[in-house]
């Protein structure tokens, strides 16, 4: 599924985008720890194409692409929520030590430190954490959880789900 290590890996990352070199594979979830905190399962694979080229100052660059499916967790329901990743993205490469000279334009590609080896897994799992969102949800309609706090099914689930009935009372108590 993964394929052996030497597939993941470029061995000289600036010769491979003046060659136009272009490499893709699949690896498997498992082998991307800084991932796992985000998964609701680690089962499956991604699949990614990387693509040598140039800037318009010739500069060395990366073209990656990455498609699969997650399984996260909802923020709302904590259930498992199938999310459907498919990024593209472009990155500089630069040697250990150099800064691209337009850093701080923002239409300038980010960029990465490449040395004479470069690691495909290190690179799709740092393209992942940036491309997921900062809170995933199912929609409402298809969340276990509604906007009161109870199940689908009218159980409540929610520790807090009865506390503004309650604070409600109360409130009606003291005046």
């Amino acid at each position: 599924m993964s394929g052996p290590v030497a597939v993941h890996r470029i061995e000289d990352p600036f010769e491979f985008a003046q060659a136009s070199g272009r490499q893709a594979g699949e690896v498997a979830l498992g082998m991307m720890p800084r991932l796992a905190d985000r998964l609701a399962r680690q089962d499956g694979a991604v699949s990614f194409e990387v693509s040598g080229t140039r800037d318009q100052l010739q500069r060395p660059m990366l073209e990656l692409k990455v498609a699969g499916s997650l399984q996260l967790q909802c923020g709302r329901c904590l259930a498992p929520l199938q999310y459907r990743l498919e990024l593209q993205t472009r990155v500089l490469l630069a040697k250990p030590g150099e800064v691209p000279q337009d850093d701080d334009d923002p239409e300038t590609p980010e960029w990465i430190e490449a040395g004479r080896d470069l690691d495909l897994v290190e690179l799709v799992e740092e393209e992942i954490l940036l491309g997921l969102p900062l809170s995933v949800r199912h929609d409402r309609e298809a969340c276990r959880s509604g906007r009161d706090g109870k199940d689908r099914d009218g159980g409540t689930h929610a520790p807090f789900s009865q506390l503004s009935e309650l604070l409600g009372s109360r409130r009606k108590v003291k005046r």
